[in-house]
């Protein structure tokens, strides 16, 4: 009991750092553009992992015939979700990019059947659970779609949308790629995925956006505490806390966190900016959390079983994390 206790804070810790990285991307593309923001968050968090891996004593070596695997891993893990998810957020608000961010799982079994059927064949249970879930989706986006002064909003929520499916596309590849003989590190995995990041995200502002002055970037105090947040707190301790649960608990039960951030994210964008979430928000984030829920029926079988299995659940698809 005296264990169980402090994981429980940790798990909360690790919930309400995850589901706040919304407001903290939210902060920061309020000074700075969308990409350039998403650069700065993703540099932050790499000096941190750098750190890191200093203090640990890592060594950042790893062989060419896998780091070619890590960037491209990268470019759908880090990149381009970033990317996305920073663009679509400064036109809808951080409750529905939650929201839309929990479908990581439902489009990662779709991929993965449509990818490689035989490794991943559907059940019943999957089957409701893709169903609950688009149809979770379809509800967000139908007053979206019929209201023509929402087109902005549109835009987007199917940004964000492409975040979440990028995310499925980076961790099938990361099982495909980066499993067996072939996998390595995680803090170090991710580290040169973030150096890949680093890379495109300044390379991509640089081509399709105006940088900030030098006055905007330097004396805007803003902008910098949500980066540092989003790079140090919502990444590298998040991910610290997260592996912690996964040793003291199990990996099945450390990824249930992935189904409060959601409705954390609804009450943070509460709280910080008195948003009251549309009632199809609200309808659609019970069923997308119920179609994950669905999905992953085999897992919580094995939850709540008495012999757990302590590596059989793939990361959750979150890093805005």
């Amino acid at each position: 009991m005296k264990k169980f206790m402090p994981n429980i804070a940790l798990f909360a810790i690790l919930a309400c750092f995850w589901s706040g990285s919304f407001i903290g991307i939210k902060e920061a593309i309020t000074f700075w553009p969308p990409l350039f923001s998403a650069a700065i968050r993703v540099t932050v968090a790499l000096l941190f992992l750098m750190t890191l891996m200093l203090i640990t004593r890592k060594d950042f070596a790893i062989p060419f015939t896998l780091r070619w695997r890590i960037w491209i891993v990268g470019l759908f893990s880090q990149s381009l979700p970033f990317a996305f998810l920073f663009w679509g957020e400064h036109l809808i608000s951080p409750g529905l990019a939650g929201i839309l961010n929990g479908t990581a799982p439902i489009w990662t079994l779709l991929l993965s059947f449509v990818l490689f059927p035989k490794s991943n064949p559907f059940s019943i249970a999957k089957t409701l659970g893709m169903i609950t879930g688009m149809t979770g989706i379809i509800i967000i986006f139908l007053p979206l779609v019929t209201i023509d002064k929402h087109l902005a909003t549109l835009w987007g929520a199917c940004s964000v949308l492409a975040m979440a499916i990028c995310y499925g596309i980076g961790a099938i590849l990361n099982q495909h790629f980066l499993t067996g003989k072939d996998k390595i590190d995680f803090i170090k995995n991710i580290y040169h995925q973030h150096w890949a990041s680093v890379v495109f995200l300044f390379s991509t502002s640089c081509l399709l956006e105006k940088w900030p002055n030098t006055q905007t970037l330097f004396t805007a105090t803003t902008p910098w505490l949500a980066s540092i947040y989003l790079g140090v707190f919502s990444t590298g301790i998040a991910w610290m806390i997260y592996y912690h649960l996964i040793r003291q608990w199990d990996a099945l039960r450390a990824s249930t966190v992935m189904y409060i951030v959601p409705v954390l994210a609804l009450f943070w964008d509460f709280l910080f900016y008195g948003t009251v979430p549309l009632i199809t928000e609200i309808y659609g984030v019970i069923l997308i959390i119920l179609g994950v829920v669905l999905t992953q029926s085999t897992y919580f079988k094995q939850l709540f079983s008495r012999d757990l299995p302590q590596d059989t659940c793939t990361l959750p698809a979150q890093q805005t994390e």
